[in-house]
């Protein structure tokens, strides 16, 4: 009989009818959701069956019109159903792990008057065992009474996107939290990288549990919108991960049964990303010598440093944290916390001390709300006069307090504005108070207006008020006009901008700008283009005012790259970089996230100089461009490849073509056809199995030219074979009659 549960149809079982009691077997009761049944159990031709009238808190009821029993169970003892709402991962992702190398280079000129300067700045990267990267860059430049080369930034990178974690060898900057500093060390660098596993939530999420006695069907909207729909069967449910953006908000879950009737049920939320999940760690541990001179000096390295942040969740409200750094004659220590007060927003608070050649004691308080429409932050800090980290050594003006505090509101209708006050007091120097009020409002789709008003206390009081207009022409090209004014001087500038497309293109920049001060009046022209060719990027900037003369810029920037055998020469490569190849045609157009990069040359390659490391980038070719008589498994990829390397994408294009013939046998001085057979044939690794038809006649598909063996059993014996696939540009290759004359 049929089998219904909570109203929710399961199939139909056998089932044992005894005294106005069913009997059914206690594997289909588990099968229909009831996992942990109680009850008696009774044995029948060695089958166990449980007794409904038996079981516990579960009710039935037999129809004997449609021959179904029909069970009643409170949900708590139906099996919980798991909904995980964060992004499902892409299953079919390539993660490449091709050694590859690039080096890529800028010429820069530069000219005003008698004045003219070369550049160079170069930066070499080689990826190699996969997860490691060697990265070094340097700079050369040469003017009338200098020429001068400087290494900049050497090291290699370790990257586990297993574990999530960094390893750096060489250098880097270190740094370690708001009351410490940012330094450059020579040495090695040991961090938490969330960032490796872009499908990873540090922060904490929201989770939701509930049951429902019947079938229903249920939708899950944050702040209003509809995020996802699910059919629940009757038992237990658990929304795990809801997450958005943008502070406080709130998730809505809509359950319809199968009756119609509706449940609506709201759940407040703050998401931020400056807590940590519960049980998380984030940190990272610097040790090393301080670069001395950076940027003049290349291997100029000074004292001893040390450098290490540890925040940890130790629930989802509450992180707390530890930062210290320490340099020859100092050392700087303190904790830090952050805690989300319910829905209202999060405080953070940090203490530090110093002690050594500097000894002094520093603090940080901060208040942060952030909803769709609302957004405020409050902050103060406070430094004794000795206290210091490594960055503020040399300080000769120090900072005795600051302070600040923001609000901001913004809907589609009214646009968006903001307040801000921040003033910064010093033991030595001249005090400062800044207060700025904003305004924006898109008055179309093309156009936004935006005004600026800003009072600045510091030696004298200055009033300064800008507004300005964006007009968006056409695609990636703008139209603004502004106004700035102070007491002593009225700016107004007028320009027109054309963004640089991601592949080949060009791009541009004009502006005109006109100053009135007390000193008099100035007109000045600015008018800078870049041109992103295949192989390279060419800019060029002027600039001239009134009673200057003007000031000339050339740049030339590119990349040599090295990846699966094949050498190119490609626009600067910026983060990693990919080689297509789709088969061996020319003029397919290839596409990065549906933005045209270029088209594939004669041997049907073309290099991406610009794909995102750890990210799933879209690689496409346009299958308008592959000939009828080509096959093609697939026209996207989902490549996500290591920090700063290449990838080789290949597209399986081949063109069709068969091989036909037909496969004889030579016995006794007489040749026959051998027909019906079954051939083995040798590809590659892999074999190869095809029949034969009447006459011996045989049909293969896609073999590449070459010589295959291949071999069938004739009475009890092998006979082999040597199937020759000449190069040919005919669709249908027939190779005519392959003879076998040696039986083994």
């Amino acid at each position: 009989m049929k089998i219904l549960l909570n109203q929710e149809p399961k199939d139909e079982f056998f089932v044992v009818l005894s005294d106005g009691d069913f009997l059914v077997r206690l594997e289909d009761i588990k099968s229909i959701g009831i996992s942990e049944p109680k009850g008696e159990i009774i044995e029948i031709s060695g089958e166990e069956y449980i007794s409904m009238k038996s079981m516990e808190r579960l009710t039935f009821f037999f129809d004997e019109k449609t021959l179904s029993l029909q069970i009643t169970s409170p949900p708590d003892l139906l099996p919980r159903k798991a909904l995980d709402l964060l992004p499902e991962r892409r299953l079919k992702v390539y993660y490449p792990a091709d050694d590859s190398a690039f080096l890529n280079y800028r010429l820069n000129y530069y000219t005003v008057g008698d004045y003219k300067e070369f550049d160079l700045t170069n930066q070499v990267g080689v990826r190699f065992k996969k997860d490691y990267l060697f990265l070094s860059d340097s700079f050369y430049t040469m003017t009338d009474t200098e020429n001068r080369f400087t290494r900049l930034m050497t090291n290699i990178t370790y990257d586990d996107r297993k574990w999530l974690q960094r390893t750096v060898y060489g250098d880097f900057i270190a740094s370690s939290g708001e009351l410490g500093s940012s330094v450059n060390i020579g040495g090695f660098s040991y961090s938490k990288a969330y960032h490796l596993d872009p499908y990873y939530v540090k922060y904490p999420m929201l989770d939701i549990s509930g049951l429902v006695p019947l079938p229903s069907d249920l939708e899950i909207y944050i702040d209003g919108m509809l995020a996802r729909k699910e059919k629940l069967s009757p038992g237990q449910f658990e929304l795990k991960n809801i997450y958005s953006y943008g502070g406080a908000g709130g998730a809505t879950i809509v359950i319809k049964d199968a009756f119609g009737r509706t449940e609506t049920i709201s759940y407040p939320f703050y998401f931020t990303d400056t807590l940590l999940k519960k049980r998380l760690h984030e940190y990272t541990y610097n040790i090393g010598l301080l670069r001395d001179d950076f940027g003049v000096e290349s291997n100029a390295y000074g004292d001893f440093a040390f450098s290490a942040f540890h925040r940890y969740g130790f629930t989802d409200s509450l992180t707390l944290g530890l930062r210290s750094e320490a340099t020859n004659g100092l050392y700087s220590l303190g904790p830090e916390g952050s805690y989300r007060i319910r829905n209202a927003g999060i405080i953070s608070m940090l203490l530090a001390g110093s002690a050594g050649e500097k000894t002094g004691i520093a603090g940080s308080l901060s208040y942060v709300y952030q909803e769709k429409r609302l957004n405020a932050r409050m902050f103060t800090k406070w430094y004794s006069e000795e206290y210091a980290n490594i960055g503020t050594l040399s300080l000769t003006e120090r900072v005795s307090s600051e302070a600040g505090a923001a609000v901001g509101y913004g809907r589609k209708d009214f646009g968006s504005a903001s307040l801000e006050y921040a003033t910064t007091k010093k033991y030595d120097g001249l005090d400062r108070t800044i207060i700025t009020a904003t305004y924006s409002k898109s008055l179309s789709n093309k156009l936004m207006v935006f005004m600026n008003l800003r009072n600045i206390r510091e030696e004298k009081d200055i009033n300064e008020v800008f507004v300005g207009l964006n007009y968006y022409t056409w695609d990636n090209a703008s139209l603004s006009a502004s106004h700035r004014s102070t007491e002593s001087e009225d700016i107004d500038i007028l320009q027109m901008q054309k963004n640089t497309p991601l592949g080949e293109g060009i791009g541009y920049l004009v502006s005109a700008e006109r100053s009135d001060s007390d000193s008099g009046s100035d007109t000045s022209l600015q008018a800078a283009m870049q041109y992103n060719t295949r192989n390279a990027v060419y800019e060029g900037e002027f600039r001239s005012g009134s009673g200057e003369e003007g000031s000339y810029r050339l740049s030339a920037s590119g990349a040599l790259v090295y990846l699966n055998n094949v050498f190119g020469i490609i626009r600067p490569v910026n983060d990693s970089f990919g080689l297509v190849q789709a088969g061996s045609l020319e003029g397919v157009r290839v596409y990065q996230n549906n933005q045209e990069i270029g088209s594939t040359d004669s041997t049907g390659k073309i290099f991406i100089p610009n794909l995102g490391s750890y990210y799933e980038n879209q690689v496409s070719i346009s299958d308008k461009d592959i000939p009828m008589d080509y096959t093609m498994p697939e026209v996207i990829k989902y490549v996500s490849p290591p920090l700063r390397s290449g990838s080789y994408i290949n597209f399986d294009v081949t063109r069709y073509q068969a091989v036909t013939g037909r496969i004889l046998l030579k016995t006794d001085e007489k040749i026959k056809p051998v027909e019906f057979y079954e051939v083995r044939m040798v590809v590659g690794d892999k074999v190869v199995a095809f029949p034969t038809g009447k006459e011996g006649e045989f049909y293969l598909e896609n073999l590449k030219p070459g010589e295959y063996g291949a071999a069938f059993d004739y009475a009890d014996k092998t006979c082999s074979i040597v199937i020759k696939v000449p190069i040919s540009d005919e669709t249908i290759i027939d190779i005519g009659g392959v003879v076998c004359e040696v039986i083994r």
